[in-house]
């Protein structure tokens, strides 16, 4: 199947591996940090890098345990649920006080 046929999240998770390709190919200093422009070596972080990418081709190859796919899941619906905490506290304070009028109104309808 070509690119073209891949799904979002084959898509996502192609994108993670060029990710961790490209910081690992930073920290065995084959290319220079696009921060700094230096050239940085450390192989204790290239080998962290290495193992997460070794794992992910293991599980990608593999049936995933139910239990795993539950707490895969759950960690997805509780990050989801702080980021969008976190988004509405960086909302305009007016957008707040919308919010506890539409909470009012619907007290009142309850």
């Amino acid at each position: 199947m070509g690119m073209n046929g891949m799904s979002k999240h084959d898509h996502i998770l192609a994108g993670l591996v060029f990710s961790l390709q490209a910081a690992t190919m930073q920290q065995l200093g084959k290319i220079q940090n696009p921060m700094t422009g230096e050239i940085e070596k450390d192989l204790d972080q290239a080998r962290g890098s290495i193992d997460i990418l070794e794992m992910l081709k293991a599980k990608c190859r593999t049936d995933t345990p139910e239990e795993l796919l539950r707490m895969i899941d759950s960690a997805v619906m509780d990050l989801q649920l702080n980021y969008m905490d976190e988004v509405k506290k960086s909302a305009p304070a007016e957008k707040e006080e919308d919010a506890s009028e539409d909470e009012a109104g619907d007290e009142a309808d309850g």
